[in-house]
């Protein structure tokens, strides 16, 4: 009999909460667990694997493409590795580039019923020391380049006893392991629905990241509701541009198991890369996520940007004002989701209705089985138009975050998930994102979204790349600050200050109009998710007046 595994479902409780009969709904969807009736994720790989074995399932540019017979088989044999000291609920720490090996470690952990637990390639002693002596593991999976830093925080956690090196050319990397044991059949697996199989931390754009406890339940029902919203069949070609140590891949991976597609994948998001690989591997869908879109824009104009198979866009935070821009320039439509590693898929834009929403900046509806509720500071549903924190319900969220008992309980109080986004609904019941609770600016007693200000911006054909932060001041409480990464090629003389406010004040009411406005030559600090990490900005000088441009006096502060 295996072990019980230590952790509760968050609860969730929609009781009462009814929607109106005149907001709109996603047509034409199936009923809810009908794409995905499986009980576990294992089970997926499994049945996608058998039922079309020589049909690719992973193909990584620049490297090898691998059937599905030859995925579950490396999966299994890994898996039987790992047999030989893992029990349930045990946990590894994968650090890895994208390489095949990612998803292959992934689903050997998964399959003996313990936990993966995702550090960033490119992170350093200090944050992979904070998820090492987090997490616990007894076991970590990474690469050549990745060794030294795990070398270095091994003694955060005094029960990591395996080291697995990932070394060799692509996808052998792991071979000398897949073949050391007998291998584990996964029908035979004994997953439970329940076990935590994934653990992401969270940005930490407030304080220290916070590992997210995901279960097979809440990966099946990401999945369900993906493929109910858009079907896909064994034609369809998704492209993924994200790393593989965020969770997204690894569901574009197991949507193109259950749909018997397949999964193109980049090493790194590139603009210069981006269309050669959409159509060198015939991609039919993309997933995008921050300022993917806006980057895009800002390359040169090719013949590979029409010449594709692509039907279908959807991205998390679409900015508006370069929506009908991107379908203009591309030719297929974009979809705007909201969702988080929480909550997964909260709400998409509804497929009939995309013509009509382009440029609107909607993040569409739930689809069913969702519930979002707006509220304020007391937990009041606000009035219909007006802004509130997001509030998410539904079977199968998160389970909760590790080693954090009160914050689970302080963010799902209540029965709802407080997602700490802010949002209105309009009459329609179609959501609007506002910005992060936590960054919005209040400036002489009226509140700005740092979202909406860089929204903006990032629609200026010569910017690259921004952040908004507030700066502490004693006349109004806070002012805006923008932080502004030119073009390539650019420089400050080709964007004055005065440009970037002047385009502002053409977009944006008074009081939004950034004060300050600071230059940087290189790329912004990231979290996992892509976005800028702002902390490491508010934390870089005491003074965030020091060495800005100041709208009121047109001079740089020393």
């Amino acid at each position: 009999m295996s072990e019980t595994l230590d952790h509760t479902l968050a609860p969730i409780d929609t009781t009462g909460f009814d929607r109106p009969a005149h907001w709109v709904k996603h047509q034409n969807v199936a009923a809810e667990w009908s794409a995905v009736p499986q009980q576990t994720v294992i089970e997926i790989v499994t049945n996608g694997c058998l039922e079309d074995p020589e049909r690719p399932i992973l193909i990584v540019e620049d490297g090898p493409a691998m059937t599905r017979r030859e995925f579950l088989c490396r999966c299994q044999g890994f898996a039987g590795y790992l047999k030989t000291f893992l029990k349930p609920g045990d946990r590894v720490v994968v650090m890895l580039d994208n390489r095949l090996e990612f998803m292959i470690a992934l689903f050997g952990i998964i399959a003996n019923r313990a936990t993966l637990v995702s550090i960033p390639p490119t992170a350093q002693e200090f944050d992979a020391g904070h998820i090492v002596k987090d997490a616990a593991p007894v076991a970590a999976i990474f690469g050549k380049p990745q060794q030294a830093v795990i070398n270095a925080v091994r003694g955060q956690s005094p029960a990591l006893g395996h080291m697995i090196i990932v070394d060799g050319d692509e996808p052998d990397g792991l071979a000398s392991y897949e073949n050391a044991a007998t291998p584990l059949d996964f029908k035979k697996a004994e997953c439970r629905r329940e076990d935590v199989i994934t653990v992401y931390y969270t940005s930490g754009t407030t304080g220290a990241p916070k590992g997210c406890m995901l279960h097979h339940g809440w990966w099946l029902r990401v999945i369900d509701i993906d493929l109910r919203l858009f079907r896909r069949g064994w034609q369809d070609r998704q492209l993924c541009c994200l790393p593989f140590y965020y969770a997204d891949p690894a569901i574009q991976l197991l949507t193109s198991l259950a749909s018997r597609g397949t999964l193109i994948a980049m090493r790194r998001f590139s603009v210069s890369r981006f269309w050669d690989v959409v159509t060198t591997y015939d991609a039919t869908e993309i997933l995008s996520i921050a300022s993917i879109p806006a980057l895009l824009l800002k390359g040169e104009p090719g013949p590979a940007e029409r010449d594709h198979r692509i039907r279908l866009a959807i991205h998390a935070g679409l900015p508006k004002e370069l929506h009908q821009e991107m379908i203009d320039r591309y030719g297929f439509h974009w979809h705007n989701q909201y969702g988080s590693t929480e909550g997964g898929i909260m709400s998409r834009v509804p497929h009939h209705l995309a013509d009509e929403l382009v440029g609107t900046g909607t993040m569409g509806m739930e689809p069913p089985g969702v519930f979002i509720r707006l509220v304020d500071d007391n937990d009041v549903d606000v009035a219909p138009g007006e802004a509130g924190e997001a509030l998410i319900a539904g079977p199968d969220l998160y389970v909760g975050y590790l080693n954090r008992p009160e914050t689970t309980a302080e963010a799902n109080r209540g029965g709802w998930y407080h997602s700490g986004d802010v949002a209105r609904r309009d009459e329609r019941g179609l959501l609007y994102f506002v910005g992060r609770k936590k960054e919005i600016i209040r400036r002489s007693g009226e509140n700005i979204s740092a979202a909406e200000v860089e929204a903006v911006l990032r629609s200026h054909p010569l910017v690259l790349e921004v952040a908004v932060v507030p700066v502490p001041d004693q006349l109004r409480g806070e002012e805006v600050k923008v932080y502004v990464q030119i073009k390539v090629g650019k420089t400050m003389a080709d964007l004055p200050p005065e440009e970037i406010i002047d385009f502002c004040k053409a977009r944006l009411a008074a009081f939004k109009i950034p004060r300050f406005i600071e230059y940087r030559e290189e790329d912004f600090e990231r979290t996992p998710s892509m976005r800028v990490l702002k902390q490491s900005l508010t934390k870089a000088k005491a003074d965030l007046r020091s060495g800005a441009w100041d709208r009121e006096t047109g001079t740089f502060g020393d």
